[in-house]
């Protein structure tokens, strides 16, 4: 079996193009749940797996974007989730065989999550969670989270995917015109972030063709430590006689690889309206190509959502406080678990244009959530990035779980946990550590 860590350090690999639209092609109809195919039409899905690999992929993804149990339930299939997962993975595997490598495609969960909707992080990692642990029961290489709009429900992904499995893990993300994704974060703060969190790749794809694509790739290039993977759609698609169509044309869609190269990408393939004759040029293409080197990992920045400062930088005396050692009816709100407070404190720390935001609610904890809970709602509404401090280990896991960016953390040795087991907590979820408090001090 070949190693695909390994063997993307030497060379480009080229993955395949557009599920869906094949499957258009071949008679789905609009509202049909292409996935479910893997069980009832196996031949046909296993037909485009092949025309792929015919074409020069040597990556094929799976038939499964929107498998998870949220999205299946909208066909009222979700108690086939397994199934359906299990045979779009086996299905893939059988036609790659032993030569070629299979990705689990596994996309969003298409609801917005707290506390802007109503997914909450647990729900969408238990979701993805028994997606994984399905597909690699089918025999996948690769998880490749695609097409993600929000960085929060990338991070309750990618963590199921490390808990559930061994497998290298994909994080592609798609981006608006405006080069955000749909929940305002910057292709820079999304790399760094996710990277910090031990995505093997990150990367783009959807939303737009290859030209508006370079951009993207450029920015997560500066974050530096590990490679890319980009798969454009063939460029935007006008609706022809109730149908799509795509007009980008497969020599142009391949020349623009040359400049994804550049940027550090290892795995170049297609998104939407592509085919196997927009991977049969990009093989020829990608073959032409050196494979570029990328600098070291950026390290000592904190990060939100949507914007990152260097933790050098940092000035005291321009950082908010939500602060229950010093904020007394801070502390008698959390004591009575009134959590509209933390909402009108984020709405004012928001306004002062800060570079950080600081939070300590050790004096008011009754339980290990309290800190995730004020994390979570301080995150709704401020954007700038967030200081945490605590010395308990259990309440900074729950924060760091869900905090969408990359936290500055002072830690502070007591009771009930060490500063050694609050380093590991920071380390796992790659958090920078500020200062370090010693036990008395």
């Amino acid at each position: 079996m070949r190693d695909f860590l390994k063997e993307i350090r030497t060379r480009i690999l080229v993955h395949d193009g557009s599920k869906g639209y094949m499957l258009q092609k071949l008679g789905l109809k609009g509202g049909e749940c292409g996935e479910l195919w893997n069980i009832t039409k196996p031949e046909l899905v296993a037909e485009i797996y092949r025309s792929y690999l015919d074409a020069g992929a040597d990556v094929i993804q799976t038939n499964t974007f929107t498998a998870n149990r949220i999205q299946l339930r909208k066909f009222s299939l979700e108690e086939k989730t397994y199934e359906i997962n299990y045979m779009g993975a086996k299905l893939a595997r059988e036609a790659a065989g032993e030569r070629n490598y299979v990705s689990a495609s596994i996309g969003p969960a298409g609801l917005l999550m707290e506390p802007s909707g109503k997914l909450g992080f647990e729900e969408a990692y238990e979701a993805y969670c028994e997606q994984v642990k399905a597909v690699a029961d089918g025999g996948v290489d690769i998880v490749n989270f695609e097409t993600f709009t929000d960085l929060a429900e990338m991070r309750a992904a990618l963590l199921a995917a490390k808990d559930s499995c061994n497998l290298p893990v994909i994080c592609s993300l798609a981006f608006e015109n405006n080069g955000k994704t749909l929940m305002g974060t910057e292709p820079f703060v999304a790399a760094v972030v996710l990277r910090a969190l031990g995505a093997d790749l990150v990367g783009t794809n959807c939303s737009f063709g290859p030209e508006n694509m370079v951009g993207i790739a450029e920015e997560m290039k500066k974050a530096g430590g590990g490679y890319l993977s980009i798969k454009p759609n063939a460029g935007l698609p006008k609706l022809i006689d109730g149908g799509a169509i795509y007009e980008e044309t497969p020599e142009h869609f391949a020349q623009m690889a040359r400049k994804f190269a550049e940027c550090g990408a290892r795995l170049i393939g297609g998104c939407c309206g592509t085919t196997p004759e927009f991977i049969k040029v990009l093989r020829k293409e990608v073959d032409k190509l050196e494979p570029a080197e990328v600098g070291e990992r950026v390290t000592g920045i904190i990060t939100s959502n949507v914007r990152h400062i260097a933790v050098s930088d940092l000035d005291w005396d321009s950082i908010g406080r939500a602060d229950s050692s010093k904020d007394g009816e801070l502390l008698a709100a959390l004591g009575s678990n009134d959590l509209s407070y933390v909402e009108d404190m984020a709405l004012d720390l928001a306004s002062e244009g800060y570079d950080a935001v600081y939070v300590n609610v050790d004096e008011a904890r009754g339980s290990d959530s309290l800190l995730a809970e004020v994390v979570n709602r301080l995150q709704g509404y401020v954007k700038d990035p967030l200081i945490m401090e605590t010395s308990s280990p259990a309440a900074l896991d729950k924060a760091l779980r869900l905090y969408r960016g990359i936290a500055g953390v002072v830690i502070r040795e007591s009771s009930s946990g060490s500063r050694d087991d609050l380093k590991k907590v920071v380390e796992k979820y790659g958090g920078e550590i500020i200062a370090e408090v010693v036990k008395g001090s």
